[in-house]
């Protein structure tokens, strides 16, 4: 049957109140659309005028009006317009004069409203899972304590479980890689401990995810191996289509034993309709005693036996001999060990039973039936868990009477004439066809029957393929939005079937298929009045990839709900691999329940913090410390490949305790981060991490260390003429701050609500031109605060930088370290080499001048890379000074000697002035290198102390 366009019109005027649809049946969708029929509604078809009004309104012909309608394709609208009113009693009074014919209006106008087809809500599926899959990606290393999203390593799956019907969803995910204390797991923002449903268990390293002890677990325990599924991208929530479209429906047709569909009409003729071999499915063939729905409540035995108490009286109760009970969910209690426990496990019994035998009982209020069932177990194996008696709800239709005929199905065409359908044999399909034998002239003639024949042919979604090598089988997921049910004319609500066919073949590596085409069935009979799924798993004959197509065969007229949506489909099988090495690794498992569905941005995640073991090669301890992360990163094999031999473990915990000591807290000595960036070098990972601890990582020799940045009082190194190249110094001043910054925006990530906070300095104004700082691995607001204003204390009060070569004892330096640097730019510097020393009076290389009435200080190069400062005075003349006390260590001055102690003459009050802190140091020559510097202020540390 082609569809038909149907357009409410509430205002002619006004096109944005229309309203359009495609339907089969024209009358009963404008029905649906009002509860109460229009006073002055009027239906035109094709054209809204006049001459094109077919709107039912002769009382004596309101019938043959209404099949003129059926018969009419195209457009119809129906307008809401001003006119003379039409009551609705009106309306009923001319159906009721009027001669009943295939569809009155009175139908249309008062039978019971049926349940409109209205799709389940996308809340009622569970969001899609926002844990990313990072392929090829590297394996997080997460040190200190992070919140983390852990990655999938598998392809998660869903599937309704066959008890509740609630979809399912498994995963396999990775946290990172090592041992780790887990705390305050979440989905979304919720903890998964108050989700209904959720199971998660997460295990250390070397764990079996089967049958291991997890280390954090919350919900059921994970017994089974997980499965090794690929999903099909081509299945996105197809509808199945029907198989069938409608060719004719007529009380004229009847039904001839054995095998004959006949016509009484001679307007009727079969040929133009259908051809042999071809499929008729045949609807509402239903005749004498039909099937009753018994509500109320009912109770299972455990001998086979199933109770109903309910109003309705039925007549001859014994000549039903079938019962169908659908979504039949029982709580069975089972009572064991020493001593005793009962759990409780919710088993389905719905099925299509045999009854042996039907007790009727006259009670209060209604009657009390008996049905015996004959070998229930045969049926479905869930009854033998059935040990004692059990209520429940559940549909109860009483069906098979032997007193009625049901001829429904799909049939084969054998031969065909213009008035008869003959069909291989039926009863192989249907055996009620052989009750038409004990019919007056074997055939159903007399009964005013509107039977209705469809043409069917299987509409397919597919070919499609799945490339996975070890697949042994397949499942696939099915939705049905509407719910699963028939709808009669008179409002009853009654089980119905759907099958579906699906078809799979082995394909080789080019997708080329190859052997036999095998294919699968499945069938459900219920009576479900909302959305719900089904899954079904296929084993294969065969191990490898496949396609796969899927059909639906069942035959349905209007009055059935049963749309079937294709949801997924998965190539599975079963994972060997149940023990993953030197990675923690997370199993969730996720029902969909309303507190699971109310979650739309589902990202599991848990707050971790890194196991450790101490020094490297100690035992785990849980633990924030930077050093003991550069310590690890430095010794791990697959990061910094060192040996213990080659990383200062001794220097590199002093200097982590100097930097706690000099805060007085261990939060500023911290490393939180997740370093998962695989273009990251070694050397690039111990900056991130020593920088969150204020330090600076570097080699002295074949030794890592760590250098903490402080306020420095002395200088490592001193440049003069004398190991600087000549000509070759280069001094800049600035006024104002760098690049007009006029303040900081440093980011950096909570510890307490793993938010990504920015702390902005001035505090009080909001900067316009703000140097922005994004930070790794700072997580507390004390740590974040005191480098922020660090650098903001540099912007400040930086005025002066110089960049000069100098020669190769430069490489003694380390980034941040105080420097001095005498002033060759200019002519008046005195600074030299000492060339002899007598007691505490030294000799210089250069003339040394002391101006009246001021202090002097003699800097002199130390041979343990420090700068000693000490008092000075005249001496008997412009090469002698004599020192206030002795150097704390001996002065170079033989001649033997490569370089000799260099000094530096600096007047007290401008001793700051050739002090600066190393930024950079650059490899120039050979024997020298670049450096540049600026000049050191001990205010940049001035705020150090204030957040503590």
């Amino acid at each position: 049957m082609s569809l038909k366009k149907v357009i409410i019109v509430p205002d002619v005027y006004d096109r944005s109140t229309w309203s359009e649809a495609e339907v089969e049946d024209v009358l009963a969708y404008i029905y649906q659309q009002f509860d109460v029929w229009p006073e002055n509604a009027k239906i035109y078809h094709n054209q809204i005028a006049e001459s094109c009004d077919v709107t039912p309104n002769h009382p004596k012909r309101i019938n043959a009006q209404i099949e003129h309608i059926q018969t009419l394709e195209g457009t119809f609208y129906v307008v809401i317009e001003p006119a003379e009113p039409i009551s609705l009693a009106m309306w009923v009074f001319y159906a009721i004069v009027a001669a009943t014919t295939a569809y009155s209006l009175y139908t249309v106008l008062t039978m019971p409203k049926p349940q409109a087809p209205v799709a389940g809500s996308s809340n009622n599926e569970l969001a899609q899972r926002s844990n990313q899959a990072r392929l090829n990606g590297r394996i997080p290393d997460i040190f200190g304590r992070v919140r983390s999203y852990p990655d999938l390593i598998a392809q998660p799956y869903t599937y309704f479980d066959d008890a509740t019907g609630k979809e399912i969803e498994y995963c396999l995910m990775v946290i990172g890689r090592g041992y780790y204390q887990i705390k305050d797991c979440r989905d979304g923002t919720t903890e998964v401990s108050g989700i209904d449903g959720v199971s998660v268990s997460i295990y250390d390293p070397g764990v079996s995810i089967v049958n291991g002890i997890p280390t954090y677990q919350v919900g059921e325990a994970f017994t089974e191996p997980p499965l090794s599924v690929i999903k099909s991208s081509a299945i996105n929530g197809q509808t199945l289509q029907y198989p069938n479209d409608q060719k004719i429906e007529s009380s004229l047709i009847y039904f001839q034993y054995p095998n004959l569909i006949k016509t009484s009409g001679s307007t009727i003729d079969f040929t133009t309709l259908f051809t042999t071999n071809d499929i008729v499915a045949i609807y509402n063939a239903r005749y004498g005693v039909l099937d009753v729905m018994l509500s109320g409540e009912i109770m299972v035995t455990s001998s086979g036996s199933v109770i109903i108490e309910s109003t309705t009286n039925i007549a001859n109760e014994n000549t039903f001999k079938g019962l169908l009970l659908t979504g039949a969910l029982v709580d069975i209690s089972t009572t064991s060990g020493d001593p005793p426990e009962t759990t409780v496990t919710k088993r389905d019994l719905s099925g299509q039973y045999v009854i042996s035998g039907i007790t009727k009982t006259a009670i209060s209020g209604g009657f009390h039936y008996e049905i015996v069932l004959s070998n229930p177990n045969t049926v479905n194996s869930n009854w033998k868990y059935v040990n004692d008696d059990y209520t429940l709800t559940s549909g109860a239709l009483l069906n098979k009477n032997t007193q009625g005929i049901n001829l429904d199905g799909s049939y084969t065409i054998a031969t065909i004439t213009a008035d008869t359908i003959t069909l291989a044999p039926p009863s192989s399909v249907n055996n009620e066809w052989d009750k038409l034998s004990t019919l007056p002239n074997q055939n159903t003639t007399g009964q005013d029957v509107l039977v209705r024949l469809d043409g069917s042919t299987d509409k397919w979604v597919g070919w499609f393929n799945i490339a996975k090598n070890d697949a042994t089988g397949l499942f696939y997921n099915l939705v049905y939005p509407q719910g699963l049910y028939w709808q009669s004319r008179s409002g009853r609500q009654d089980a119905h079937p759907s099958r579906i066919k699906i078809e799979y073949q082995q394909i080789d590596n080019n997708n080329v298929p190859f052997g036999a085409i095998y294919s699968n069935e499945f069938y459900i009979f219920d009576r479900k009045l909302t959305q719900f799924g089904k899954s079904v798993t296929v084993d294969f004959p065969f191990t490898g990839s496949f396609r796969f197509r899927v059909a639906r065969l069942t035959n349905d007229d209007s009055n059935a709900r049963a749309d079937v949506k294709i949801k997924d489909v998965f190539g599975f099988s079963i994972s060997d691999k149940d023990i993953y090495n030197n990675v923690t690794v997370l199993r969730s498992r996720t029902v969909a329940t309303d507190g699971a569905l109310s979650i739309k941005e589902r990202k599991l995640n848990c707050l971790v913090n890194r196991k450790l073991p101490l020094d490297g090669t100690g035992p785990l301890q849980v633990t924030r410390s930077a050093g003991q992360a550069l310590i690890n990163l430095a010794l791990d094999q697959y990061i910094g490949r060192r040996t213990s031999a080659e990383v200062d473990i001794a220097q590199i915990n002093a200097e982590i305790a100097k930097v706690n000591a000099y805060f007085g807290s261990d939060l500023m000595s911290e490393f939180n981060y997740t370093i998962d960036d695989d273009n990251l070098s070694f050397e690039e990972i111990a900056g991130m991490v020593a920088s969150s601890a204020f330090c600076e990582p570097y080699r002295f020799g074949s030794l890592t260390r760590l250098k903490f940045e402080q306020p420095q009082e002395n200088a490592v190194l001193l440049f003069n003429h004398r190991n600087k190249v000549p000509l070759t110094e280069k001094r800049s001043y600035t006024f104002g701050v760098q690049k007009d910054y006029d303040g900081v925006e440093l980011e950096y990530t909570s510890d307490v609500d793993d938010a990504r906070v920015k702390y902005i300095i001035p505090e009080d104004i909001t900067p316009k031109n703000p140097l922005k700082i994004t930070t790794t691995g700072i997580r507390n607001e004390a740590q974040a605060k005191v480098r922020a204003w660090r650098e903001w204390n540099k912007l400040r009060y930086k005025y002066m930088s110089c960049e000069v070569e100098v020669l190769d004892e430069s490489e003694l330096l380390i980034r941040n370290d105080r420097i001095l640097v005498a002033n060759n730019t200019v002519v008046d510097t005195q600074d030299g080499e000492i060339e002899s020393v007598d007691g505490l009076i030294v000799k210089t290389s250069q003339p040394c001048t002391f101006e009246t009435g001021h202090d002097y200080y003699i800097y002199l190069q130390m041979s343990d890379a420090t700068v000693d400062m000490v008092p000075c005075t005249a001496g008997v003349d412009k090469y002698h000074v004599v020192l206030s006390r002795p150097p704390v260590q001996p002065l170079v001055v033989t001649a033997d000697r490569y370089v000799k102690t260099l000094y530096t003459l600096v007047r007290a009050d401008q001793a700051e002035v050739q002090a600066f802190m190393l930024e950079e140091l650059t490899p120039q020559t050979q024997m020298t290198n670049t450096l540049k510097a600026s000049n050191y202020d001990a205010r940049f540390y001035e705020r150090d102390h204030d957040f503590i």
